[in-house]
C-alpha cells in the first residue's frame, strides 16, 4: 500500500505553507513511506528528546537552530526531556563552560520553535497527559512506555528530528503502535509472587522484561495489589532501557488488559515465561555490577522523582545526616522541587546533606567531572545507562536501602 496525502498535506509538501512546514512534511513522508504507513494522522501532543547537548552534540544544536531559522513553530503542545545540566546552578554542578554555552544554544533554539520548557522525562505528571486512545508522538523511551502502558495513549518511539516535524505539523505516520492490531500481547509472563511487589522489585522486573522481550509486547499476569503510578513508572523505565519495550500489558492494572483475553485479543501467546521471587533476586544481583559495599554517590530520580517520592525520602531519612564521604543527589523537575520547598522539606533535606539537581538527570548531564567510581540507585534505567554515561560501577536497591547507604557511607547488609 502506498502513502496517500490529503490535498492540504500535498500543499504543505509543495511549499505553500512555508519552508519549515515543507521541510517537516518531507521528513514525515519519507518516514511514512519507509515504514509502510498509508496515511498521516492528527496527534494531540509531542514530547521531545532534542534536549541535552550531551546527546545532541554540535550536530543536534545546529539542526535545531536551522529549523528555528526557517520560522518553524510547533502546532501542538510540545514538552521536552530533562535539561543537559543543572537548571538552577550549572557551575556548582561542575559543568564545563563550553558545554553550558552549547546547552544554552540548544535551549534557545527549541524555545524559538515553541517548546514548553518543562525539562522532565515525566511530563505526564501534570504537564502533558494524553487520554486513553489518544494519538501522540513522544520520544523519551520511559515516557513512551508509560503512556502506552499506563494511560493507553498511542505512540511509537520517535527520534528527535522526526518528533520535531510531528510537532510542527501536528501529524504522525499511522503505523506501529498507533494501530490497534499492533498493540496486542505477544509473550505471556506469569508472575509467581504471592504478595504485592516491593518497591525495588518493580524496576528489577522491568529490567528482566526488557532483556527478555526486546521490542515485543509482554503481558504480565499475576501482579497483586494496586501498584501506584511511581511503581509503574519504574517498571516501564527499566523495561524500555534494558530492552526496547514501548508497551506492556499488566492484567487487571493497565487499561488495555482488564483480562488476559483482552490483552492478547486475537493473538496467541508465542512464548510463556514464568518469573518468581528467586528470579527477581537473581536479576537484582545482575544489576549490581559493583561487588563491594562502598558508595561514592547515591543518585535518585531516573525517571524524575515525584513530590511523593521526595516526601518518602524525607520520611526515610528521619532527621539523620548524609555521611560526609557520600554525595546524595535527587533529580526532579522544577515543579516538584518547588513543591518540596513550599512544604519546607527541601531545606531540611539539604541541611541533612541532600543535593537537588533541578530539571536534569545523571544520564544526560556531565557527571564524570565529579570522579565518582560507585553509584547507588533505585532505578533500573540508571543501572543500565550508568556505566556507559556516568563511568561508574552500579549498586541497586530499594529507596530505603539507598537512604541507609547514604547515611552509613556504605551498603548496609
Amino acid at each position: 500500500m502506498s502513502l496517500k496525502l490529503t490535498a492540504d498535506e500535498r500543499a504543505i509538501l509543495e511549499g505553500k505553507e512555508g519552508e519549515a512546514r515543507k521541510f517537516a512534511m518531507e521528513i514525515l513522508v519519507k518516514v511514512a513511506e519507509g515504514s509502510g504507513a498509508e496515511r498521516l494522522i492528527p496527534i494531540s501532543s509531542v514530547h521531545l528528546v532534542l534536549h541535552a547537548y550531551k546527546s545532541a552534540f554540535d550536530a543536534g544544536v545546529i539542526a535545531a537552530e536551522k529549523i528555528a531559522d526557517m520560522g518553524a513553530r510547533f502546532s501542538v503542545p510540545t514538552t521536552i526531556d530533562p535539561y543537559g545540566m543543572d537548571a538552577e546552578d550549572w557551575r556548582a554542578a561542575k559543568t564545563p563552560e563550553q558545554y553550558a554555552v552549547m546547552q544554552e544554544r540548544l535551549e534557545k533554539a527549541v524555545m524559538r520553535i515553541g517548546v514548553i520548557p518543562v525539562w522532565t522525562c515525566t511530563p505526564y505528571y501534570g504537564f502533558n497527559m494524553p487520554r486513553f486512545g489518544e494519538n501522540v508522538a513522544w520520544s523519551e523511551s520511559s515516557a513512551v512506555a508509560f503512556v502506552n502502558t499506563v494511560l493507553g495513549a498511542r505512540t511509537n518511539r520517535q527520534s528527535a528530528i522526526v518528533d520535531i516535524c510531528c510537532g510542527i505539523l501536528g501529524k504522525a505516520p499511522e503505523v506501529g503502535l498507533h494501530l490497534a492490531e499492533n498493540r496486542r500481547g505477544e509473550v505471556l509472563i506469569k508472575l509467581n509472587v504471592d504478595r504485592p511487589l516491593k518497591d525495588w522489585e518493580f524496576p528489577a522486573l522491568g529490567f528482566r522484561l526488557g532483556r527478555l522481550l526486546g521490542n515485543r509486547i509482554g503481558v504480565v499476569d499475576g501482579v497483586k495489589g494496586s501498584p501506584v503510578t511511581e511503581n509503574m513508572k519504574s517498571l516501564c523505565a527499566a523495561a524500555a532501557a534494558s530492552g526496547s519495550v514501548a508497551l506492556l500489558h499488566v492484567v487487571g492494572v493497565t487499561p488495555e488488559a482488564p483480562t488476559l483475553e483482552a490483552a492478547f485479543g486475537a493473538n496467541e501467546s508465542k512464548q510463556v515465561v514464568e518469573i518468581g521471587e528467586q528470579d527477581l533476586l537473581d536479576t537484582r544481583a545482575q544489576m549490581n555490577t559493583h561487588k563491594g559495599r562502598d558508595v561514592d554517590v547515591v543518585a535518585l530520580g531516573c525517571p524524575h522523582y515525584t513530590i511523593n517520592e521526595i516526601v518518602n525520602v524525607h520520611r526515610l531519612l528521619a532527621g539523620r545526616k548524609v555521611h560526609p564521604d557520600v554525595a546524595f543527589w535527587i533529580y526532579a523537575n522544577s515543579a516538584a522541587i518547588a513543591m518540596a520547598e513550599k512544604m519546607g522539606i527541601r531545606k531540611e533535606l539539604e541541611d541533612a546533606g541532600v543535593t537537588f539537581r533541578a530539571g536534569t538527570c545523571m544520564i544526560i548531564s556531565p557527571i564524570r567531572e565529579w570522579g565518582f567510581k560507585v553509584m547507588m540507585t533505585d532505578s533500573g534505567k540508571c543501572v543500565h545507562y550508568g556505566p556507559m554515561e556516568c563511568g561508574t560501577e552500579m549498586l541497586f536497591g530499594g529507596t530505603g536501602e539507598c537512604v541507609e547507604a547514604a547515611v552509613a557511607g556504605h551498603v548496609v547488609a
